[in-house]
């Protein structure tokens, strides 16, 4: 991200915690921004922190919630959440912690794709995500749909942290392969095949057929992520 390499460029950030790191992918693309930085990752899941170790070997991984941080006020010189907003029970509570663990002056990076001004490919994206969600919030998971732009950039403001920067990052138009389709619609099913006992299964199955038509006339791709840095405000 140039843009986030542009604004840190004459700012120093030792530590960084990262929320909801799942497999250490955030990890990966703040590297080429923070080249001297100590990374700390944490999740909930087990199995993603052990391939974000893999994948992160000079890194340090611990199992929590971003809603109850185990790390003492102004651990951390920075912190960041990627793609996990959507999955937050409570989002002010999260926000609340990252803010406390982060030293005054500090920076919160959030990274998260939105629901609003999307084209047709990026719409098949968010329905395949929307299908997804309401599987693990029938199970149990929270999952949370899409936020808009606007709502994203609200949570952020009502959380009384200063933004400083914004900018939106997008990833390229694929055209699919009927081999990638097909992939596709079996995982859509294999996710359908965790709720076989609940009432909403039929319509849910009739939903795959739609996207799978979707996915042929449009194409795919990622939706929209807006990417903001904000500062934390605190005595």
């Amino acid at each position: 991200m140039k843009q986030l390499q542009q604004f840190f460029q004459d700012k120093t950030v030792h530590t960084l915690l990262d929320v909801g790191t799942g497999s250490g992918s955030f990890i990966t693309v703040l590297k080429e921004t923070f080249k001297h930085t100590r990374f700390t990752g944490i999740d909930p899941d087990m199995p993603s922190l052990e391939e974000a170790a893999k994948a992160h070997p000079d890194a340090e991984f611990k199992s929590m919630t971003g809603g109850q941080l185990e790390f003492p006020d102004s651990t951390f010189d920075a912190a960041s959440i990627s793609m996990a907003m959507h999955h937050l029970p409570n989002v002010q509570q999260t926000f609340k912690e990252m803010q406390r663990i982060v030293k005054p002056g500090g920076w919160i990076i959030i990274n998260e794709l939105f629901s609003n001004n999307l084209n047709a490919a990026q719409e098949v994206h968010k329905s395949m995500h929307h299908f997804r969600s309401t599987i693990d919030r029938l199970n149990g998971v929270c999952h949370n749909e899409t936020f808009t732009r606007e709502e994203i950039l609200h949570h952020i403001e009502k959380a009384g942290l200063k933004i400083c920067e914004t900018f939106n990052q997008q990833k390229p138009h694929q055209e699919p392969s009927p081999e990638e389709i097909t992939e596709r619609k079996e995982k859509l099913t294999e996710m359908l095949n965790q709720v076989k006992d609940k009432p909403e299964y039929n319509e849910l199955k009739q939903q795959i057929p739609e996207i799978e038509k979707a996915l042929k006339q449009h194409g795919f791709q990622m939706a929209t992520r807006v990417v903001v840095v904000a500062k934390v405000l605190k005595d």
